[in-house]
């Protein structure tokens, strides 16, 4: 004989379940209102409300994947995870951060936070935190041993070896952006505030630092591009750095991460035609 009686006829079952089946089955529930943790019954909604505040018997079986908070429904957990970013996959557990984004996790973790730096200029071996860094620190003249490169300098090569246009834009002309207006005098920009960018008319404290703007990439036409052309991908850049920050983000899915870390040195030195075959 069960030890689960119907509430309404005097069949028992061995089994809470097959006893809920059948009251269900037949509507022969008299105390439909249960509690959610015990196996306490009760007429009305009411009821159960009152008896779950006073024992605190709440079922919350929805829990957050990475805060001790629970919830007693799927929607209230997912809201909860959406708006603090609780999800266990954008989750930094070595520093305790949490991610909007998988993007802003990936970035985070390719850091000089985690990542250290770990990559070296293959001329002066000053050691930088990713590849793009590293190509930044060439295309701006920055590397002591190869003060002869810069970002036009590279550019140039580079076209030159790239014939079918892999990578790099093929411009009907193209100018050295320190070239550019060389005769023209910093001086007469100057508008009685500032000196002002004849291009943008963003106003600069100095001529100095004005013709560093309009020497840097600033106001420069796209020089590169990806070269994921399986991919579809469309996006161009107006430098070498910008083309590897690209890579390293792996949005296109050309390259992955390593791969381009790894090969940084061998490109710069390899006469170029070994990039873009990451």
């Amino acid at each position: 004989m069960g030890i689960y009686e119907c509430d309404s006829c005097t069949r028992c079952f061995e089994s809470w379940k097959a006893c809920q089946q059948h009251m269900n089955a037949l509507g022969h529930w008299r105390w439909p209102h249960e509690c959610d943790t015990c196996y306490s019954r009760f007429s009305t909604l009411r009821g159960s409300v009152d008896h779950m505040n006073k024992k605190d018997h709440w079922s919350c079986p929805y829990d957050c994947e990475t805060c001790d908070l629970a919830f007693r429904t799927e929607d209230a957990r997912d809201r909860h995870q959406n708006d603090e970013g609780h999800y266990k996959d954008l989750h930094c557990s070595d520093c305790d951060r949490y991610f909007r984004h998988a993007n802003n996790l990936a970035q985070h973790m390719n850091s000089r936070v985690h990542r250290g730096s770990t990559i070296a200029c293959p001329f002066c071996q000053t050691t930088l935190t990713t590849a793009s860094g590293v190509i930044h620190h060439v295309e701006t003249s920055a590397c002591p041993k190869a003060r002869n490169l810069d970002r036009n300098v590279i550019h140039r090569g580079l076209r030159q070896l790239d014939h079918d246009g892999n990578f790099t834009e093929r411009l009907l002309e193209w100018h050295d952006g320190n070239s550019i207006n060389a005769t023209w005098n910093p001086n007469r920009a100057y508008n009685g505030s500032g000196y002002e960018c004849y291009i943008c008319h963003r106003e600069f404290c100095s001529t100095r630092a004005l013709e560093q703007h309009l020497r840097s990439p600033v106001h420069q036409a796209p020089l590169y591009h990806c070269p994921n052309k399986n991919g579809k991908c469309t996006r161009r850049f107006p430098t070498l750095a910008a083309l590897f920050n690209h890579f390293e983000s792996e949005s296109c899915g050309y390259t992955k991460f390593e791969t381009v870390q790894k090969n940084v040195g061998g490109f710069l030195t390899g006469g170029g035609q070994r990039l873009i075959q990451f």
